[in-house]
């Protein structure tokens, strides 16, 4: 299973909307794709009320949630767990998309939007993102994509990765 991690200094810098994007292209190249989201500030599964949360609220470490299509798992943990721990509970992928974990993650391609993500990208300081995707040149030592070219991250993520 392959890793690729989609970073950003901060929200609404486009990562989602360029992960969303390039899951379409992978699939539809017959890839097997799997999208891990690091929620920095929390999130909600469930809404108050719901049975799921009510058996969360009770107590239980688990929950399960199995419908007709598709499978949740709700689960506390003590810490939070880094992405490779999370690896085996992604089951059968050809590919893992990652967005979030800015400071973790393998293969880390940033994501920069002009007047959103600071003065400059984090990868001019740091070497070990392999790709930048922005909405306006940057000179920079590694492969630079247009925020709009899926297509083309698409491209060298498989390059990359030699699919």
């Amino acid at each position: 299973m392959e890793v690729v991690s989609f970073v950003a200094a901060s929200s609404g810098s486009g990562k989602t909307t360029l992960i969303e994007k390039i899951v379409a292209i992978l699939k539809a190249r017959g890839l097997r794709v799997a999208v891990m989201k690091h929620a920095s500030a929390g999130y909600d599964l469930d809404k108050p009320g719901k049975d799921s949360w009510r058996f969360q609220q009770a107590g239980a470490d688990t929950v399960l949630l199995i419908g007709p299509a598709s499978i949740a798992v709700m689960r506390k943990t003590e810490k939070e767990p880094s992405p490779e721990e999370l690896e085996p509970m992604i089951g059968d992928a050809d590919i893992v998309l990652v967005e979030g974990f800015r400071n973790e993650g393998m293969n880390r391609i940033e994501v920069f939007r002009h007047g959103i993500s600071g003065e400059r990208p984090l990868c001019l300081d740091d070497p070990s993102f392999f790709a930048l995707v922005s909405d306006r040149p940057f000179d920079v030592p590694l492969p630079w994509f247009d925020l709009n070219d899926a297509e083309g991250v698409a491209e060298f993520i498989l390059e990359f990765l030699k699919r």
